[in-house]
């Protein structure tokens, strides 16, 4: 049941989605309803899961039955319970003001980006391979190019240009990243590649050390951190207020995929590698 509720809150932000687009432009009223109620059940069960024993220890969520590192893996914790129930709280409290304020009327497919981008959030929070974390950010940017320009206008567009670019230059380095990475270690499961780091031939760690290096610009980027945060000003200035929360936690996504890095990789790559330890 565990496994289940942890896959509910992936799968089901893309399900109702789908279910929204079809939805959204004939009958915006009966859209809103279904995306309130559908973001009201996932807080709920974020909220379960998060004040459950489950998360003592990490549940693996092995899709499809296949193992690792061959199959996609979930991974769910007390820290990416932590930002699950962030996230799900934030959208329920944007979605309540977009609602009121009508801000979901300014044009098309409002409901629909808006899961869309939770199932890239919630998916980045609890992948365990760095391919699929890439999918799920890809996920949340289209999402939030779409939500960043909801309603349309000159200085949304041009925030929106920015938003766009210095997001794709981001993007081609994480492709980059993690092609160096399978390349060397011939896996991009997290735990795998941990497990691996410390048997990796002398002459192939500046590889490893360059694909960890461009993995933590990526990440940066995604957090508008210092100096690489220019996408930020006119994303946050020019959004939706209720985008512009959203935006506040995708951003969380970079620093917490660094934390995770940092965490099961800093104590691999050292000049006394005989010494390492995971």
């Amino acid at each position: 049941m565990t496994g289940m509720a942890v896959a509910f809150t992936v799968l089901f932000p893309i399900l109702l989605a789908g279910v929204l687009a079809g939805v959204d432009r004939r009958f915006p009223d009966a859209a809103r309803i279904i995306n309130l109620t559908g973001t009201v059940l996932l807080f709920a069960v974020t909220l379960i899961l998060l004040i459950s024993p489950v998360g003592n220890t990490p549940v693996v969520i092995e899709l499809g039955n296949w193992p690792a590192p061959f199959g996609i893996v979930w991974v769910f914790d007390r820290l990416s319970g932590l930002m699950l129930l962030l996230t799900s709280s934030v959208a329920l409290m944007a979605l309540l003001y977009a609602i009121k304020t009508e801000e979901d009327k300014r044009g098309p497919h409002f409901h629909a980006l808006f899961q869309a981008q939770l199932f890239g959030l919630n998916g980045a929070f609890l992948t365990g391979d760095l391919f699929n974390l890439f999918v799920f950010l890809e996920v949340l940017l289209l999402a939030s190019y779409g939500l960043l320009l909801h309603g349309g206008g000159k200085f949304r567009t041009r925030g929106g240009l920015h938003y766009v670019i210095i997001n794709l230059v981001g993007s081609t380095l994480f492709l980059f990243a993690v092609g160096t990475l399978y390349g060397v270690m011939g896996t991009l499961n997290i735990a795998d590649l941990a497990l691996k780091l410390p048997d990796v031939p002398a002459d192939r760690v500046p590889l490893v050390v360059t694909a960890f290096f461009l993995l933590f610009t990526v990440f940066l980027i995604k957090a508008a951190a210092f100096p690489l945060y220019l996408w930020l000003p006119g994303a946050y200035a020019f959004a939706p207020v209720p985008i512009a929360a959203l935006f506040a936690i995708m951003t969380k996504v970079g620093l917490y995929s660094i934390l995770r890095l940092i965490r099961l990789f800093s104590p691999t790559i050292t000049s006394d590698r005989s010494t390492a330890a995971i």
